[in-house]
């Protein structure tokens, strides 16, 4: 074979591992990055589809969804709504609320922890509750029967704007693991307080 041949035959042969290499090379760096699922704790129509729980300071919120979820205050108050309680996405607030004074002149009882607000209003589906509760391991002598205060709405108060007539109702609680629990079939959206009853004072 000529020298002129061999020449031609080496840059032949060059051309294509250049050509193999660079397909190569082109194939590794045009990789895309990994698609997958997006189920996760919204589906595509923004409504939570796992439960939620979310803990803050004085103030937590988060989004729940059909499956429940909780929220929880480092002062202690938790909410925790079962499944069922919303057919959609609810943006829920867990809040302190300012203190009250419709439990410090009662010989009869005392309050238990902080003054608290979740909104908005929610029913517990049938056969089902929601669960309210702070930390509670044991009464002080003296005191028992813990129960739940929780405001219901009177009306709107005449002649005052943007104001509304208040009551508070009870609800029996009970201690549970290291917590006094309230089984309410509602929330109202308003203030609530755990409170004891005096034991000697009966």
């Amino acid at each position: 074979m000529s020298k002129a041949s061999w020449q031609w035959l080496s840059l032949a042969v060059g051309l294509v591992g250049f050509t193999f290499g660079g397909c190569a090379g082109g194939a590794a760096e045009t990789h895309g990055p990994a698609t997958g699922p997006t189920n996760g704790e919204t589906g595509g129509d923004g409504i939570p589809n796992t439960v939620i729980n979310k803990t803050g300071g004085d103030t937590v919120s988060a989004r729940i969804g059909p499956p429940g979820g909780s929220l929880e205050l480092t002062a202690g108050p938790r909410i925790e709504i079962p499944p069922g309680a919303v057919s959609d996405g609810e943006d829920f607030v867990l809040k302190l609320a300012g203190k009250s004074s419709a439990f410090r002149n009662k010989e009869s009882e005392k309050a238990v922890g902080p003054i608290f607000i979740c909104a908005p209003e929610v029913n517990a589906p049938e056969g089902r509750t929601i669960n309210v509760s702070i930390p509670l391991a044991a009464y002080p002598q003296g005191w028992g029967d813990v129960a739940i205060a929780y405001e219901v709405s009177e009306g709107e108060v005449v002649g005052a704007e943007d104001s509304t007539r208040t009551k508070w109702q009870y609800e029996r609680a009970k201690l549970s693991g290291g917590r006094a629990v309230a089984e309410l079939s509602s929330l109202t959206g308003l203030r609530m307080q755990f409170v004891l009853t005096n034991l000697e004072a009966q």
